[in-house]
């Protein structure tokens, strides 16, 4: 547990992520691929970064066909560990049904046993648009991102996130 104290926000994301099913702690934001949300996640202040998992990627064997979430990335606000669960994803109109696909499969797995400790941290949900923003406001699809994806806690799309 690199020896710190059970009740740091480090120690407690530590167990969290150690403690589920398929996930992975990588040191700062290691768990994000370059090609991918490097560079449009950043973090307010460095030494706040408690690690991250590639969801995605750990989870794959797991969950084989489902529509995975990409990322989890701890972070410290105050004296409490965060959890900020980013996808980095096209934001396009057609994207919006696939987004609520993994918003669903991420609460899925929140709910199984083996994820209990990273269900209990406070936590977030993140859009972080791949490219650019094209979701007009005339299309039924910004009505289902602005109604039922916000309900359910989903934050963007944006062009970049600062985890604070």
């Amino acid at each position: 547990m690199s020896g710190a104290s059970a009740s740091t926000p480090f120690a407690i994301f530590d167990e969290a992520i150690r403690d589920s099913s398929c996930l992975v702690l990588k040191p700062g934001l290691q768990a994000i691929k370059k090609g991918e949300g490097r560079g449009r996640i950043v973090a307010d202040v460095q030494e706040r970064l408690l690690g991250s998992a590639a969801v995605d990627d750990d989870c794959q064997p797991a969950y084989p066909s489902d529509h995975r979430w990409d990322y989890v990335i701890g972070y410290q606000r105050t004296s409490k560990a965060i959890a900020y669960f980013v996808e980095v994803h096209s934001a396009e109109t057609s994207e919006v049904s696939t987004m609520a696909k993994k918003l669903r499969w991420l609460r899925d797995f929140l709910l199984e046993a083996s994820q209990k400790k990273l269900a209990a941290l406070d936590r977030e949900y993140h859009w972080v648009a791949s490219g650019r923003i094209n979701i007009p406001r005339h299309v039924p699809q910004y009505r289902i991102l602005k109604t039922t994806l916000r309900k359910a806690g989903l934050q963007g799309p944006v062009e970049r996130l600062v985890l604070t």
